[in-house]
């Protein structure tokens, strides 16, 4: 009789630990299919004016040489993209220099298109 009980229990403890490997193989791919959509690197950047350069700062984060584009315009919307010939790192890249007025920088990823700022306004005297 008691021999019965212990295939139960050994049953039992068997069909639990089945179940605890299931759901850590469910959240190892439910992290992996989240972070895996993103598609593009993690930045933080921000465009600013010295003197009459433009330049992106950046404050964390990097992405490769030919990975990212850039568009400096005079008009708001209008968008001319120039592909990155250097790493985005820290502290920051310059862009170029510029003539006096007001220029819109954008910034995006080139593969998945995504845009980490677009139209920030730069005021160049």
């Amino acid at each position: 009789m008691k021999m019965k009980m212990f295939e139960k229990g050994q049953g039992a403890t068997e069909y639990l630990l089945m179940l605890a490997a299931v759901l850590v193989i469910v959240a190892i791919a439910v992290y992996y299919v989240t972070t895996a959509g993103a598609g593009y690197p993690a930045i933080a950047a921000t465009s600013a004016k010295v003197d009459n350069a433009i330049r992106i700062n950046v404050t964390t984060g990097s992405i490769p040489t030919g990975e990212w584009a850039h568009s400096v315009s005079s008009t708001e919307g209008s968008y001319t993209w120039t592909t990155g010939t250097s790493e985005l790192a820290s502290p920051y890249v310059t862009l170029g220099t510029y003539a006096s007025g007001t220029y819109y920088v954008s910034l995006k990823h080139v593969d998945s298109a995504h845009f980490y700022f677009n139209d920030q306004p730069q005021t160049v005297s």
